[in-house]
């Protein structure tokens, strides 16, 4: 039966399983990225290979830091390094299929997993209260008597990126974080919100999902101070479908008591770049304060970790300006552009080798520095 193009390129990358035994320092990380890769991409020779060569992890449900999460242990003794993994937006949350698949990989791969389900990220709904969890978690995580060195690094794809970075960057972890990895982050909230609402970015017209728009309404609504009308406005949000295509209609006949919804609704329904900042600047204070406190590049300069960063070199929700603008002020920090991802998951191709091998480089290193 032949090989689909996705398994012939995990294919090219079984050869190096057999040498990593060898446990080079470099070789052994190609092992643990073949292990990752073919656990997640479920290509049924190659990921009956990587189970066959690696122990057999446990999963458990437990309550940790008051955030729902899937511990994924590997086999054998630990301890092991920790790794909190911050998923994307997506109703299934930490039981995402792709999600359970990679938690189980980077077990097989000698990590000890945690996957959180954080407050409002199922819906793209994020604020500090988000982030707070997610400093709880992987605190817990470093601390566990399974943990190796009381340090913990992250993974994460998408929005989970930029939320990693924003708890690597709190003093709570200060010094204890190893590394951070992650896949097509946004640094500046700012900006997404004016790209999600005009369609225009820091640098210039991009053609972003409409779904970016509906997850910045739910995001600024929830950011609110409590009201009835507030509660009202993020409920009918929540319930629009992720998929729609014009996700915002139904704010166009939208009257509200609520100066502050008022004030929202009307950044967000508005299409002129040139009235973005006048509206954004009329926002409760507060708000604004917290649109900065989720914006991990105001104050990535206090990363001191290794950071490995990649992204698709046109990504349909954030662009690879954000990444690069994040990598100009890490001082650790590298970029790894790709045609291989389209957005966060990986689309492996013979055609274009050049990106492939450099995908490949950059979980090799991801993994290195997370151990």
């Amino acid at each position: 039966m032949a090989l689909s193009a996705q398994r012939l390129v995990v294919a090219l990358l079984a050869v190096l399983t057999v040498a990593a035994l060898a446990f080079n320092t470099w070789v052994g990380a190609q092992g643990r990225a073949f292990v990752v890769l073919a656990t997640t991409v479920e290509t049924p020779v190659l990921t009956w290979v990587a189970r066959v060569l690696t122990g057999e992890p446990s999963v458990r449900e437990q309550v940790v830091a008051g955030a729902p999460t899937t511990v994924v242990t590997p086999g054998g003794d630990g301890p092991w390094p920790s790794i909190v993994f911050a998923n994307g937006a997506t109703r299934a949350g930490r039981r995402h299929a792709d999600v359970q698949r990679l938690a189980r990989g980077l077990a097989r791969a000698g990590f000890l997993v945690y996957v959180p389900d954080l407050p409002g990220l199922p819906l793209g709904e994020i604020t500090p209260r988000t982030v707070e969890r997610l400093v709880g978690v992987a605190d817990a995580a470093a601390r566990s008597r399974d943990s190796r060195g009381d340090r913990v690094g992250f993974a994460g794809v998408s929005v989970g990126t930029s939320l990693a970075l924003l708890a690597a960057e709190d003093d709570r972890l200060g010094g204890r974080v190893r590394a951070v990895a992650g896949i097509a982050p946004y640094g500046r909230l700012r900006e997404v919100t004016k790209l999600a609402t005009t369609g225009v970015g820091a640098t210039g017209p991009y053609n972003a999902d409409p779904y970016l728009g509906l997850a910045v309404a739910r995001s600024l609504v929830a950011g609110l101070p409590p009201s009835a009308e507030r509660t009202r406005l993020l409920r009918a949000l929540e319930a629009v479908d992720d998929d729609d295509q014009a996700p915002l209609r139904l704010l166009e006949g939208w009257r509200s008591p609520d100066e502050s919804v008022r004030l929202v609704i009307a950044l967000v329904r508005n299409r002129e770049p040139t009235r973005f900042e006048r509206l954004y600047a009329r926002l409760p204070r507060t708000l604004r304060r917290d649109v900065g406190l989720l914006s991990p590049l105001l104050r990535a300069e206090r990363i001191r970790a290794p950071v490995e960063l990649a992204s698709a070199r046109h990504d349909s929700y954030f662009p690879l300006a954000e990444s690069r603008a994040l990598v100009r002020v890490l001082p650790d920090g590298r970029l790894t552009p790709t045609t291989t991802l389209g957005h966060v998951i990986p689309h492996p191709t013979p055609r274009d080798l050049r990106d492939l091998l450099a995908f490949d480089g950059w979980v090799v290193r991801s993994l290195r520095e997370l151990r």
